[in-house]
């Protein structure tokens, strides 16, 4: 299910904040917050009120990515980071960047430089190709665990 990412994609691309949202469907900023982070599920009326504002079919909206495939990065690069019980700030770090830019990273806001993503697939062990267009959550060893990460000096937490 594409739910939250197309949400969250769809609505910065028509330029609409949360409380945009919100406000049209007639809910909380807080629950369009928690449909885009996925710790809530919308009602089946709210689902067709999205899509309505969205401009989008309700299959399309639950059922496809409608993010360009560029984008598969923001997906990767949050898997990579939990899967490795890493935080934003720890990632950060390692980038010399800001925590911001790796939650913009993360929504699809924002790219990476070529060199970060060079440092993120050498990280990782992935290579950058994979990184920005393989689904990685789906790639597992054929024992069952995961194949990423390395070892990297500094705080680990979920």
């Amino acid at each position: 299910m594409y739910f939250s990412s197309n949400l969250s994609y769809l609505r910065m691309m028509r330029r609409k904040t949360q409380e945009d949202m919100a406000s049209e469907i007639g809910v909380s900023q807080g629950a369009i917050g928690n449909y885009e982070a996925g710790r809530r599920e919308p009602s089946l009326a709210e689902v067709i009120k999205i899509a309505q504002i969205l401009e989008v079919s309700i299959d399309d909206l639950l059922t496809k990515d409608l993010r360009p495939a560029g984008l598969q990065l923001s997906n990767n690069l949050k898997y990579l980071r939990k899967s490795n019980n890493y935080t934003q700030a720890n990632i950060a770090k390692l980038l010399m960047i800001s925590q911001q830019s790796v939650s913009f990273y993360e929504s699809g806001e924002k790219r990476p430089s070529y060199e970060g993503l060079l440092n993120l697939s050498e990280f990782f062990g992935v290579t950058v190709d994979d990184l920005l267009k393989k689904d990685l959550s789906k790639e597992v060893k054929r024992d069952g665990a995961k194949g990423f990460g390395n070892e990297w000096v500094g705080e680990r937490h979920g």
